[in-house]
């Protein structure tokens, strides 16, 4: 009996030394587990933190690109505003100076006529202007 009795103990001994066994090789496959899994999440959150960064880059470059774009239309168009206006600004010119010609040619053609007129109106006189230096001999002074 009391033979069996050890028996019997170390029979459950060696079922409780096997089954702490496996309990530690649970434990340590678990602890690993845990430092893969503890990795994977700090490498997972360092890629997160990478991807957004990266994004938040390509959003302002893209922006950057946006503005530029923006900033040579604007003055593009603004360029063939002034463009425009000056070539509104040279015909405007040159249709003024026109108009002022035309109106000269025209006041001067009424003042010629005017002129004629008036010539004809007047007798028709030729003088001489001559200017003696010393004394003449045929000048006799008035009295």
């Amino acid at each position: 009996m009391f033979g069996k009795k050890n028996y019997v103990e170390t029979e459950e001994l060696k079922e409780l030394k096997v089954t702490v066994t496996a309990l530690i090789k649970e434990k340590r496959a678990m602890k690993e587990e845990l430092e893969d899994l503890k990795l994977k999440k700090r490498l997972e959150a360092e890629e997160i933190a990478h991807m957004v960064k990266m994004n938040k880059e390509k959003n302002n470059s893209e922006l950057e690109r946006a503005k530029i774009d923006m900033i040579k239309e604007n003055h593009t168009k603004f360029a063939d505003y002034q463009e425009e206006q000056r070539k509104i600004l040279v015909e405007s010119l040159q249709k003024f100076h026109s108009k002022m010609e035309e109106k000269f040619d025209s006041e001067l053609k009424n003042m010629k006529d005017v002129l004629a007129l008036l010539m004809k109106g007047l007798p028709n006189v030729n003088m001489e202007i001559t200017k003696h230096i010393g004394i003449d001999p045929s000048y006799k002074k008035r009295k």
